[in-house]
């Protein structure tokens, strides 16, 4: 009877350690699990909130490639206006220089208007200069003088008048008037040399791209 006894204690204390072990083993797996479901739950999060964040990133990126790109197109666009106004008031300082001077004013006057007289002379014709109050002097009016005989024997009347508002003349014959004066000069050189300014500014933004 004692060692019945004695084996039923071993036994039940066997027992009890085994229920022991396997209780903890269960516990232990069940905490293993949640832990590697948590762990799975915050990989997957963490991932979500990378990619969010790259997402965003490559927003602001495409939006501030977009801003850039406007930006330089505005200063460029800026600079050539900048630029050619630049060049049109160097070109009218030197025009307004060039068209105030005697002996320039008066060899363009002696190319110029022959020239559209010439093609003028099939009938009597009354042409007309105009020029500023402020060019006048003794050595263009001796030219004007010399160009109108020169004109008459071509058929062409010439009057002669000083109140032009600039710098220049302005030459009227059969309805058309031709202008040589600081501003209409000073347009034309600008639009013959602005083209180049813009394929330059042009070239330089696309070397930007």
């Amino acid at each position: 009877m004692p060692t019945n006894i004695e084996t039923f204690v071993k036994t039940l204390e066997s027992e009890g350690v085994d229920a022991g072990r396997k209780a903890a083993m269960k516990i232990e797996a069940e905490a293993r699990e949640k832990a590697d479901k948590i762990n799975a739950e915050a990989k997957e999060k963490a991932n979500q909130i990378i990619a969010e964040a790259q997402a965003e990133a490559e927003k602001v990126k495409v939006r501030m490639n977009s801003s850039l790109q406007l930006a330089v197109r505005d200063t460029i666009f800026l600079l050539r206006e900048k630029l050619s106004q630049q060049l049109k008031a160097i070109l009218k300082s030197n025009v307004e220089k060039a068209l105030n001077d005697e002996e320039t004013l008066v060899h363009v006057l002696r190319e110029v208007i022959p020239a559209y007289a010439k093609a003028h002379t099939e009938n009597k014709l009354t042409t007309e200069i105009n020029i500023s109050e402020k060019t006048k002097s003794r050595l263009l009016e001796t030219s004007l003088r010399e160009l109108a005989h020169s004109l008459k024997n071509q058929n062409v009347q010439l009057d002669i008048n000083y109140n032009l508002a600039q710098e220049g003349f302005e030459y009227k014959i059969e309805g058309s008037t031709v202008e040589v004066s600081t501003d209409s000069v000073t347009s034309l050189l600008a639009d013959m040399i602005d083209p180049s300014l813009q394929q330059f500014l042009v070239k330089a933004a696309n070397d930007k791209d």
